[in-house]
């Protein structure tokens, strides 16, 4: 499975913040954190910012074929507990 780096890579040549985030982290990987409640961006690494977590959310709602309300509904509903 390819790891988020290395898409955000291919997806935003230009933004130099793809290039300090955790080389090992699959979308699989993020889901799991998202549904565990652990924090996005020690799960991202690197300088991850709202900006970057945006996008992949909107990848990973496209992986997994479903609304990215669902992503961003998963992770808002577990910061608030």
């Amino acid at each position: 499975m390819t790891t988020i780096k290395a898409w955000y890579a291919q997806a935003y040549p230009t933004d130099d913040v793809g290039l300090t985030l955790d080389p090992t982290i699959t979308f699989a990987d993020l889901y799991h954190a998202l549904r565990a409640g652990t924090c996005v961006y020690a799960t991202l690494g690197g300088n991850a910012d709202s900006i970057v977590r945006e996008r992949v959310f909107a990848a990973l709602a496209d992986f997994l074929d479903v609304d990215s309300n669902h992503i961003y509904n998963l992770w808002s509903k577990k910061r608030r507990n």
